[in-house]
């Protein structure tokens, strides 16, 4: 099969487009043929060598859509034919966060696909059979690319981490990007007021379009004294920082007593300065997260077939082009995802 190999860390020189065998499914696996692969910054920052567990050599991308090619023994749930996602990360069924529903907290399973197992930067990738779900047949494999993280870690972050309501007011930041813009609707789909952060002012009514109320342009990522001004001096309950260390100061300056900040990305590997009694005063919440659970995966799925969340797509690329997709994503110049075709 074809498959871009990252044969290093560093700069996209790492990659390099080859021939690799096709992966076999063993017991409760599949081999799903990979339609689509979403790019997610994550692949950069693995790129570069920030997140150890990364295998070298070894295929990344954990944003997978495509067919069933083949089952293995004890698989039960699809057959060979079946339109599916893969959930970015392998669980294993039995610890206990698996069996209290939350399989993104699993740590037994395998790790996530184009880190410890390989990914989807290749025509065929081997998937435990627990983390493929169904898609409908109208869903193209591009949109269900995006299920699994671009979307999933938003929906996530915001409905079951944020508890974001409808009486709440939330600031995102990196709000044009393949989390960001997801977020903005889901944000929008709980009710909530939504402040968008953005770097380029010629991406405001674009964010506007998709349910932003107000558009912060802050290129140098001070942005807390508009959003105080926007909330009449209160601050906002919650902020999505999907930036990072970068954006994290004006975060917390512009959060209310009692706000809850969550990190869901950090574009730089750098550490970031912290005064506990700032937190102890004003009472926040500093959390994190990754990805979605897959009772979560399963709304995403009806909730995108319903229309009532849209994917998102920049372009789409062939494989074959991994490095110039890569190129762009550092740029920051894309309005939603890349999807990848093999």
């Amino acid at each position: 099969m074809k498959a871009v190999v990252l044969e290093g860390y560093g700069g996209t020189e790492q990659f390099a487009l080859k021939d690799m065998p096709k992966p076999e499914a063993t017991l409760g696996e599949v081999v799903v043929r990979v339609r689509a692969n979403g790019l997610c910054y994550h692949d950069v920052i693995a790129r570069n060598g920030h997140f150890p567990r990364t295998q070298i050599p070894g295929i990344i991308g954990h944003e997978v859509a495509g067919e069933i090619a083949e089952v293995g023994p004890g698989v039960t749930n699809v057959g060979v034919g079946d339109r599916v996602l893969v959930a970015s990360q392998a669980h294993c069924g039995t610890c206990r966060p698996c069996r209290r529903g939350q399989t993104n907290l699993c740590q037994k399973g395998g790790g996530l696909y184009g880190e410890e197992r390989p990914g989807g930067y290749a025509e065929y990738m081997a998937a435990k059979a627990t983390t493929v779900l169904k898609i409908p047949d109208g869903m193209s494999f591009d949109e269900a690319s995006l299920i699994p993280c671009a979307i999933g870690t938003a929906y996530h972050a915001l409905k079951s981490v944020a508890r974001l309501t409808a009486a709440e007011t939330i600031l995102i930041t990196g709000a044009t990007g393949g989390v960001g813009i997801h977020a903005v609707q889901i944000a929008r789909l709980l009710g909530a007021r939504v402040l968008a952060v953005t770097t380029n002012a010629a991406k405001s009514d674009y964010l506007r379009d998709f349910g932003a109320d107000e558009v912060i342009v802050a290129p140098d990522m001070k942005f807390d004294q508009e959003a105080r001004r926007l909330t009449d001096g209160e601050g906002v309950e919650a902020v999505l920082n999907i930036i990072g260390a970068d954006a994290v100061s004006s975060a917390l300056k512009c959060l209310a007593f009692g706000g809850r900040h969550v990190f869901v990305g950090n574009l730089h590997a750098e550490p970031i300065q912290l005064r506990p009694a700032h937190v102890i005063v004003k009472q926040f919440s500093l959390l994190g997260t990754v990805i979605a659970t897959l009772a979560e995966l399963e709304e995403i799925i009806r909730l995108v077939d319903q229309g009532r969340i849209k994917a998102v797509i920049d372009r789409t690329m062939p494989l074959e082009d991994a490095v110039e997709a890569h190129h762009l994503m550092e740029e920051g110049k894309l309005q939603g995802r890349i999807v990848l075709h093999p």
